[in-house]
């Protein structure tokens, strides 16, 4: 019983038991309410189209915004919508060739190519794969009825040229077995291509692990550092181990990358970037994450804590790993802006699956700005506490 009593006295016992319902409130009510209705704002992806062909092609096209429940954005150009889709701005590319009228009307199928970008929430790959299938039945529905209608046309100049002679019936019977002949019930022929894509099922959940296990990590350094600081805060000025505490976290930032690199080598998770941008990268996100997790420590001590678990919940609901962005609320999606968790994960497509380094640099800018505003704050927390020094005498010292 004394032992128990002992503990009760320390307000860190307390804050331990908060911390643990924290843990369960946080959690339930930021992921149902972030997931909430995600199924309705799947309207939000997007699909790009080009189609090079005026005729049926543009039909088709034309058909694709009232028949699909996502934003159609149309495009002229190839390279351009490519771009878009390797930036990740659209999900999914639908691509029409300029011969497509003419390779039905020949009697041959039609072509349309889909092209997905892996370096995707997961979620959103099945989702576009499904549609590229679901669209080409569509398609080939739709298209059978155009075909027919084509035919016919095609039927009725050749009767007009028919001379009008005995063996005119015979003629007419020859053409349109012939029309016939070429209307086939499948008109139209997909193909997939996957760009960007990494071997491996366990590539897919690498941005995720590095969000969780990076985010964490801070968090418990920030935690102990904060309780070694508490007991060395009557000796040391407050400015002198808000320094020190700085270059401990620039220093393990900087250091954490190679176990990050060394551990995806051992693992065979190959990248598509070079060594110094993954380092670099890597470090700059986890400082990052260690001046968010300061900040709230810096502001109100020990019950910071909460405040990061809070933090934790929302940056895996937000970043992008599980459920795309488009998909989340306004208000989630206008938060991860803020929350270094998106602009790691995004970063970390770019670097397991290849993409834009356009990408990858504008994320490093955006983590840089996390890392200025943070330490911003921090420092005011900072200029804002009591002094808690104490002058040391030779009788302290003895």
């Amino acid at each position: 019983m004394k032992g128990l009593q002992a503990l009760f006295r320390i307000k860190e016992t307390y804050i331990g038991i908060v911390a643990t319902i924290a843990f369960q409130l946080i959690f339930f009510s930021v992921w149902m309410t972030a997931y909430d209705g995600v199924n309705e704002r799947a309207e939000n992806l997007k699909i790009g189209v080009i189609s090079e062909d005026r005729e049926m092609g543009q039909e088709v096209a034309n058909g694709l915004r009232t028949s699909l429940p996502f934003v159609i954005e149309e495009f002229t150009s190839i390279k351009r919508a490519e771009e878009e889709l390797n930036k990740r701005h659209i999900q999914m590319l639908l691509h029409i060739p300029k011969n497509f009228t003419a390779q039905i009307q020949a009697g041959n199928e039609g072509k349309i190519t889909y092209t997905i970008n892996q370096a995707s929430a997961s979620m959103v790959k099945s989702m576009m794969e499904s549609t590229a299938k679901q669209l080409t039945e569509e398609i080939n529905h739709n298209i059978f009825p155009l075909k027919q209608e084509k035919s016919i046309e095609m039927f009725s100049q050749k009767f007009a040229q028919l001379p009008l002679e005995q063996n005119m019936a015979l003629q007419i019977t020859d053409s349109v077995e012939a029309t016939i002949l070429q209307i086939k019930d499948r008109s139209i022929d997909s193909t997939i291509i996957k760009t960007n894509n990494a071997e491996g099922f366990a590539a897919n959940f690498v941005p995720l692990m590095v969000i969780i296990s990076s985010f964490v990590g801070a968090m418990v350094m920030i935690m102990q550092h904060q309780q070694a600081a508490q007991l060395v805060q009557t000796f040391v000025s407050k400015w002198q181990l808000f320094l020190a505490r700085q270059i401990i976290n620039i220093g393990v930032a900087f250091v954490l990358p190679l176990l990050t690199i060394a551990l995806m080598h051992l693992f065979n998770i190959s990248s598509e970037v070079s060594f110094l941008t993954i380092y670099l990268f890597q470090a700059f996100m986890f400082w990052a994450f260690l001046c968010l997790a300061q900040v709230f420590v810096m502001i109100f001590g020990n019950l910071g804590m909460v405040f990061n678990i809070c933090a934790l919940s929302l940056q895996l609901v937000t970043s992008g790993v599980l459920v795309p962005k488009t998909m989340l609320s306004d208000f989630y999606n206008k938060l991860a802006s803020i929350l270094p968790a998106t602009y790691g994960a995004d970063g970390y497509y770019t670097i397991i699956f290849g993409g834009s380094a356009e990408n990858l640099q504008q994320n490093s800018s955006a983590l840089g700005i996390i890392i200025a505003v943070t330490l911003i704050i921090s420092s005011i927390a900072v200029a804002l506490q009591k002094t808690k020094n104490k002058e040391i005498t030779p009788t302290t010292v003895q």
